[in-house]
């Protein structure tokens, strides 16, 4: 009998409303950032650190951390830390890229994760892939690597480093996509972020300490801009990425996430004036068609599956 892509305890008419509502809350994470005048570090600590107490405060009043003695132990903290530490590069990685490269390129970048997702999927989880799969993945790719092409331009070391940095970034994603999808079923969702996230934090303030960067930031509209990145694209963000790596394969949705660089750079068309050209146009278009592909696959999957299931019943 053939296992279900989809956890038992879910559907397709759950997984994908959510899957939209992750791409478009991290959508706003760039634009956010950017209005921010805080270093990029300074702004990591405190989305992840404001991130932390919001997961905390729900879990709490779920009841959730009744179990956190017998769920968190000296087995799976190294690998939480392991976890923690990566989402913290990930976002010190990306955030400076931001400022470095425009939105387009550097979202599209680093959300080129999921070819590094499906790798390590296929090696470390047993998640084999489909040629579907993988030639949604692909073309979504070739779409994210042509809409990047437009924006590299001249832009020099400035934003050929910052390329770089977002190209990390998707590595680092890759990693915290493939660690959700160990450890995140084990536990709580609250539980499971609420750790996350403060060991993100504690890794990004010893960061921030190293390069001597100050991090105590009480601005009003700084304060407004770091709580609504731990709202958004953190907590109805990342945390329903979390929620759904229990449920799905990690690059399905890694895959979904390639939705972002759409949504980022029409908000900065629309915020920074910042207007996509043809070639940034056509790229939007082939990602939208590498994800509908895997979002095809895993529909077609659940459906022969739940056929299997039928049959084996007999009639």
């Amino acid at each position: 009998m053939t296992n279900s892509l989809i956890d038992p305890t879910s559907s397709k008419r759950q997984i994908i409303p959510l899957l939209v509502l992750s791409v478009t809350m991290v959508s706003s994470a760039s634009i956010l950032i950017l209005f921010s005048i805080s270093h990029p570090f300074v702004i990591v600590f405190w989305r992840t650190f404001y991130g932390a107490i919001l997961m905390a405060m729900i879990g709490l009043a779920r009841g959730d951390f009744k179990t956190f003695k017998r769920l968190v132990t000296r087995e799976n903290l190294h690998w939480l830390a392991a976890i923690g530490i990566t989402l913290s590069l990930h976002f010190c990685t990306w955030f400076q890229s931001l400022f470095m490269t425009t939105v387009a390129a550097s979202v599209v970048l680093v959300d080129s994760s999921p070819i590094f997702t499906a790798i390590l999927s296929t090696l470390f989880l047993g998640e084999a892939l489909r040629r579907r799969s993988w030639v949604g993945i692909l073309i979504a790719l070739i779409g994210a690597v042509f809409l990047a092409w437009g924006d590299f331009g001249d832009g020099g070391i400035v934003a050929l480093t910052g390329d770089l940095l977002a190209l990390s970034g998707a590595i680092f994603l890759a990693l915290y996509f493939i660690g959700g999808r160990r450890f995140a079923k084990d536990m709580p969702i609250t539980v499971y972020t609420t750790i996350i996230y403060s060991i993100a934090a504690l890794s990004t303030m010893t960061i921030c300490m190293t390069f001597g960067l100050n991090v105590i930031v009480f601005e009003p509209t700084e304060v407004a801009i770091f709580l609504a990145l731990a709202i958004f694209p953190t907590v109805l963000g990342h945390s329903v990425n979390n929620y759904l790596l229990t449920k799905v394969p990690a690059y399905v949705v890694s895959s979904a996430v390639l939705g972002e660089p759409i949504g980022a750079a029409m908000l900065a068309a629309l915020i920074f004036t910042q207007i996509p050209g043809p070639t940034t146009i056509i790229g939007f278009i082939v990602i939208l068609l590498g994800i509908a592909m895997v979002l095809a696959d895993l529909a077609v999957r659940e459906r022969a599956n739940n056929s299997t299931l039928d049959d084996t019943n007999g009639p």
